[in-house]
């Protein structure tokens, strides 16, 4: 389902019961569940399932219950509100959106004012730049993907990677269509040299934080930092480690960390540190490896990932 919210078109993904697990059977039988991004925000909306007249206070107690429980805000899906009737929720402090008239998004849509301009403040969220990027680095150029082929490749559920393809649609970056048997497909349109600059302000660097340890690190990891770039380079190595691991499977409780110093620097990761059927999954990616790095300020490295981008094999 496609709906507008101050000129910006989203599309709400059904959840699925299964993770709505914790809602009590009344809540599940009487609204219908729907996930979308709105503004770099996740958002659950929900429906009525029927005409129930539902009270702004009722709907404050609802909506707070299915946010302490899914972990994401509330917001209720209506197609019409009458005047007086939208002063209560607000009063009440209920999200509502309101087919394209009218939205209380206070915490969503601060930065908003038009389309345009709210996609300047948007970026992608971690799932989304990860399958952005495996589509700039995988060999065989298809610009052409179902959620379902996407769940043998990346190591996300379904969910995540629906979310990701909305994030990637609202950015405009791809563009989504349905065949008549109602199959999604994700369709990237532009040459991957022009979707690299036409995605390059939404980007970040995948590194969540730095920490240090006098211990190698004995879980998954992939080498990052300026060992990884002498793979790709002609920069000699560093003597010491520097390895990416992906922040679901790194605890700071296995080992001894500072922020300071150590023999083995640890990039914990937003995302995965690792590409599906790349040759050197034990290295980090070349365009991960630039948004980790581009910021250095040594120009021996700033020359080196420029060189990185501009022999891409686009």
């Amino acid at each position: 389902m496609i709906v507008s919210v101050l000129g910006v078109q989203i599309e709400l993904v059904s959840i699925q019961r299964s993770k709505l697990k914790g809602l009590n059977a009344d809540l599940l039988v009487r609204f219908d569940y729907y996930y979308t991004v709105f503004n770099r925000k996740e958002l659950c909306v929900i429906q009525c399932k029927n005409n129930e007249s539902i009270s702004p206070l009722k709907y404050q107690k609802i909506t707070e219950l299915i946010e302490k429980i899914i972990g994401m805000p509330v917001a209720v899906l209506m197609k019409s509100l009458l005047y007086y009737e939208r002063e209560r929720f607000i009063s009440q402090g209920v999200y509502f959106i309101v087919s394209d008239k009218y939205a209380f998004l206070p915490s969503l849509i601060a930065n908003v004012r038009v389309k345009d301009e709210g996609r300047q403040h948007m970026k992608l969220i971690p799932a989304a730049q990860y399958f952005l990027l495996y589509y700039l680095l995988e060999n065989k150029d298809c610009g052409k993907f179902t959620i379902r082929e996407l769940e043998q490749i990346l190591p996300y559920n379904y969910l995540a990677i629906s979310r990701a393809i909305i994030n990637l649609e609202n950015l405009q970056l791809c563009k989504v269509t349905k065949n008549g048997a109602g199959t999604k497909h994700i369709i990237f349109e532009e040459t991957k040299r022009e979707l690299w600059e036409k995605s390059r302000k939404f980007l970040f660097s995948p590194v969540k934080k730095v920490l240090y340890s006098d211990k190698i690190w004995e879980g998954t990891y992939s080498v990052s930092g300026l060992n990884a770039l002498s793979h790709y380079s002609r920069l000699n190595p560093e003597p010491y480690n520097t390895i990416a691991v992906w922040d679901r499977m790194f605890s700071e409780l296995s080992m001894q960390y500072n922020e300071i110093e150590g023999i083995c620097k640890i990039e914990v990761w937003k995302y995965p540190t690792f590409m599906p059927y790349q040759p050197d999954n034990k290295i980090v990616d070349r365009l991960s490896l630039y948004l980790s790095m581009k910021d250095d300020p040594d120009a021996r490295v700033e020359n080196e990932l420029e060189s990185l981008i501009e022999n891409m094999p686009w």
